[in-house]
């Protein structure tokens, strides 16, 4: 006969045999997605899935008694997450801290930060609605990180875990919180985080503290990997411009220079260098970024991935490092993270990180014609406290006014041409039936002896063209255009539409609006075109080859269909370029009739090359290699 005692005994070890099958049963269904909002409104219509490896809902029968559900609830606990079950129940908790720039909000559950604001900075479509709320640099349901680690063969992940939360200081220069994950049976052995927040700064300490662990969670394949991942939020007027420029930016300690994925439209996947400095999910104009100690990380990679249907983000950042852990006793990894804007100032102003190399200004010499000239000049102009708009009608002025000495060249170069042309045409009648050569040697010794240069027209062009593709980098990466409205430009950063197009129609490369600084630009450029075109010998009228003639009809024909193809390329580009565009080419027009009319003294000119006519001829190289292969060519016949 069975006593009380053993009837119990055989209910409970029913009961727990219960509760591991209906665990086993639902173990396939770990994880829940939890869905991206509108970051700035979180009633919005979720999009877009961010997984989050959440552990799994347990759910004794609820009609056990309280004490059997509590012992199926450790049981469970205790399979499934080891060293760390009493962390695995909790209730959630939010805890903010502000400083003059930011607001940084953290839950203990993961211990990690799940929202940022960033104080006086709004979204364009904030800003449109007249709404007084800061910019979220990203929010719980579209970001996270974690630390990824082994535990007897088992993956885990900082988030499936409660931390105890504890104030480090709080004092008028900085505020410090405690975020510590530790073991069961153990206080001493512990995963901990511990954020330091400046009071007045973009950039925060985040350390990471390994104590006891070493045994228990290393020796693994990967060790301790960090793991952040962002959908990151639209922010401008035009999501598809900040997916141009939204990607993962790194820096290489060993080869002292930084590298990112592809800008472009295809999923990308890198390995980071085995020095790595920091990493930034950079969007347009506002990055986060983890910063490691002088060390670096070691290796690593980063993603960037997108769906063009899906307009709710910008683009899927990710990236993933290890975490060193020591051998014993305790690990203390320093970081530091940046949340704030891509100011090249600010960036710039922490000293041997080289955060501003992000701020892509261009390449080559066209990055140092922005970093040397083009981004201090307005700097300058916009330090005044004058609008942006009239900034860059004062850079358009200083730089037309420092090329006027090529422009000058260019269209005197021009008027020589036509100051000779008697003589060109003369000249090519008598040697229309010669030999190319010969008719080519005869012109080169006129230009010699005239002291024309055909090719003066064409250096000065080439001489512009690093300033005008340094622009085209400089202007979609100023924060000081950023929402910045001039005319009927509500945002220089980004194009001026003066018409939509109903119903979501839309043109192939044109795009869905029209862009009237556009149309003025290219207008501009026809204007330009024709003018110059007016002013220029043709080829054949120059002594040119059928070869140069039929180069010259080509890049005519390529000149009049520019302004038309000016349309398409640049409407969906910022209004602070293209009106830019527009300025320089008016300028130039100007320039150009200015020095007709006031520079130019045809008769002067052709006084100066009949005096040049008088002096010794000496043969150039050119000119004396035509003559050797024209006599050799004379010799075979």
């Amino acid at each position: 006969m069975f006593d009380k005692n053993t009837i119990i005994g055989f209910l409970l070890i029913g009961v727990i045999l219960i509760g591991f099958s209906i665990y086993n049963a639902d173990d396939s269904q770990k994880s829940t997605p939890a869905k991206i909002e509108n970051v700035q409104n979180k009633d919005a219509v979720a999009t877009t899935a961010v997984k989050k490896d959440e552990p799994k809902a347990l759910k004794p029968d609820s009609t056990l008694p309280d004490s059997l559900k509590d012992a199926v609830d450790l049981a469970v606990r205790k399979k499934e997450f080891g060293l760390f079950y009493n962390a695995a129940k909790g209730e959630k908790k939010i805890t903010s801290i502000e400083n003059d720039k930011l607001k940084i909000s953290f839950s203990n559950k993961g211990g990690f930060i799940t929202q940022v604001e960033l104080k006086g900075y709004r979204t364009f479509d904030d800003k449109k609605a007249k709404l007084e709320r800061d910019l979220k640099l990203f929010i719980e349901e579209s970001s996270f990180y974690q630390i990824n680690f082994n535990y007897a063969g088992k993956k885990y992940n900082t988030r499936d875990f409660y931390f105890t939360e504890s104030k480090l200081s709080s004092n008028d220069s900085v505020e410090a919180i405690s975020f510590k994950l530790a073991t069961s049976e153990d206080a001493n052995k512990f995963i901990e985080f511990q954020y330091i927040v400046p009071k007045n700064s973009y950039k925060i300490d985040f350390n990471v503290n390994v104590a006891g662990l070493e045994r228990e969670i290393s020796g693994t394949d990967k060790g301790l990997t960090f793991q952040w991942e962002q959908y990151t939020p639209k922010q401008e007027k035009i999501v598809s411009e900040e997916r141009k420029v939204a990607t993962v930016f790194y820096y290489d300690n060993t080869e002292e220079d930084y590298d990112y994925i592809s800008e472009g439209p295809k999923d990308e996947t890198e390995d980071l260098p085995a020095n790595t400095k920091w990493v930034s999910l950079k969007q347009q104009f506002f990055s986060s970024a983890i910063i490691s100690d002088k060390d670096g990380f070691k290796g690593g990679k980063v993603e960037a991935h997108y769906k063009e249907e899906d307009t709710n983000y910008v683009k899927h950042l990710k990236m993933e490092v290890p975490i060193p852990l020591a051998a014993a006793g305790l690990t203390s990894n320093k970081y530091s993270m940046f949340f704030g804007p891509n100011d090249y100032e600010l960036l710039d102003s922490y000293e041997g990180i080289h955060l501003e190399d992000q701020v892509n200004l261009g390449w080559g010499i066209f990055g140092w014609v922005n970093d040397y000239m083009m981004k201090p000049i307005f700097s300058l102009f916009y330090s005044w406290g004058i609008s942006a708009g009239i900034c860059i009608i004062l850079l358009t002025l200083v730089i037309k006014m420092a090329l006027f000495p090529i422009t000058y060249k260019n269209f005197m170069s021009s008027a020589k041409m036509r100051v000779i042309k008697p003589e060109l045409d003369k000249l090519n009648e008598q040697n229309k039936n010669a030999d190319p050569l010969k008719k080519q040697a005869a012109t080169m010794e006129l230009y010699k002896k005239t002291g024309v240069n055909p090719m003066a027209g064409c250096i000065p062009a080439l001489l512009q063209m690093p300033i005008l593709y340094a622009l085209y980098r400089l202007f979609p990466s100023l924060m000081e255009l950023r929402q910045q409205p001039f005319l009927w430009a509500e945002d220089l950063s980004a194009y001026d539409s003066v018409y939509d197009f109903p119903n979501g129609f839309d043109i192939w490369v044109y795009g869905n609006h029209i862009s009237l600084f556009t149309i003025l630009m290219a207008i501009s450029l026809f204007f330009y075109t024709r003018y110059t075109q007016q002013m220029t010998p043709s080829a054949s009228s120059t002594g040119g080859g059928e070869m140069q003639q039929a180069l010259q009809k080509q890049m005519k024909i390529m000149m009049n269909i520019m302004p038309f193809l000016m349309l398409f390329f640049f409407n969906n580009v910022a209004a602070g370029l293209t009106f830019y565009y527009f300025l320089a080419n008016v300028i130039t027009i100007m320039q150009a009739i200015v020095i007709k009319k006031y520079f130019i003294n045809e008769e002067a000119i052709l006084s100066k090359i009949e005096e040049h006519k008088q002096k010794p001829v000496q043969k150039s190289r050119f000119q004396r290699k035509l003559e050797e292969l024209q006599n050799q060519q004379q010799k075979r016949r």
